[in-house]
């Protein structure tokens, strides 16, 4: 809304009245000269009649020369210059606003040589220089503004020793960012994480032990395994031996059997035994079939079982290399870590 509707709206409606009422012939002419040159400005609230200014969003280029129209202005209680054309000289202009209480000067051109006129603000609270030139000698200045409680220094050359001499000036002052503050916050993280890392090398370490028990038991469990199986499998390898034997030894009585009876000339009696012969070898192969059978589960379920007592083992031995290399990268973390904090503590 431009100001010219803000105000027609702020005339016509009733529950504005006593705004209106409230705004001197002298703060409707300052309104009117502000969004000439190019600004904003509007009453607090409807029951206060200081202003809010600002020019930061303005679509003409603000000046120096533009600040004139504030001169004076005591109704002003907060201006917005952020990223304008203002220079120190423009800051003149703004000595004489004795009820300014938020001044919004980032990324604007400003030195420690405009801050001189601010001192002549005894209201002001609220200053940000965020990106501007301003350095410790203008920090010095502002210590004359007592009332001053919050100031933002983002992107300046203004350094701790600076905020502190304004700190002692003005103790109830909060400086962003307050760098004697965060060296001291990151001086106890720092500590902290020292601290973690280090507890860290100590778990590694108990787990290290740990695992070398696991790796020591799991090897034993699959040797075991792998005996078992072994002799399982040479049984079983064995109980086919016998059975092969005695298929091999049954094919023979077979083909005996059958040779004599293809001969019209053999003996009846030899045709018997070699008969009997082979019932024999029969009855050798099925026993040695019955003496196979219960051996393949055996060696089955141990083969799996060594397999599966191997497979711990090798993930045991790769958990303490995972464990070795965890440790020596937290033992070199927390060195680093130590090395930090102690840096920064040497600096307080």
């Amino acid at each position: 809304m431009k100001l010219s509707g803000f105000l027609a709206f702020f005339l016509l409606v009733p529950g504005f009245a006593v705004a209106q009422e409230e705004l001197s012939d002298a703060d409707k002419q300052l309104i009117q000269a502000i969004q000439a040159a190019g600004g904003q400005a509007m009453p607090l609230a409807k029951n206060d009649a200081r202003l809010s200014v600002a020019f930061h969003l303005s679509d003409k280029e603000i000046t120096d020369e533009t600040l004139a129209v504030l001169k004076d202005a005591a109704a002003i209680h907060s201006l917005n210059l952020r990223g304008t054309k203002v220079t120190d000289a423009g800051l003149a202009h703004l000595a004489g606003l004795k009820g300014l209480t938020r001044l919004h000067l980032e990324k604007t051109a400003i030195t420690d040589a405009g801050v001189a006129h601010l001192a002549a603000l005894p209201a002001l609270e609220y200053l940000n220089v965020y990106e501007t030139k301003i350095t410790d000698a203008g920090l010095a200045q502002l210590g004359a503004i007592k009332s001053l409680r919050r100031l933002f220094v983002w992107q300046t050359t203004v350094t701790e020793a600076g905020e502190e001499a304004l700190k002692a000036a003005i103790p109830e002052i909060d400086i962003v960012p307050d760098f004697k503050k965060d060296r001291e916050r990151e001086i106890v993280e720092a500590g902290r994480a020292a601290e973690d890392s280090a507890k860290l090398v100590e778990e590694l370490a108990a787990q290290i032990e740990g695992q070398g028990k696991t790796i020591t038991e799991t090897a034993a469990a699959s040797e075991a395994a792998a005996k078992a199986q072994a002799d399982a499998q040479t049984a079983l390898d064995a109980a086919n031996k016998v059975l092969e034997t005695a298929n091999a030894a049954k094919v023979a009585a077979d083909k005996a059997v059958s040779d004599l009876k293809a001969d019209p000339n053999s003996p009846k009696d030899a045709v018997t035994a070699a008969e009997a012969a082979a019932v024999e070898a029969q009855k050798a192969v099925e026993a040695a079939t019955a003496a196979v059978e219960p051996l393949k589960k055996p060696a089955e379920d141990t083969k799996k079982a060594a397999e599966e007592a191997k497979k711990k083992a090798d993930e045991a031995t790769a958990k303490l290399t995972e464990l070795k290399t965890k440790s020596e990268e937290a033992v070199k973390k927390a060195a680093e870590l130590k090395a930090k904090a102690e840096e920064l503590a040497a600096k307080k």
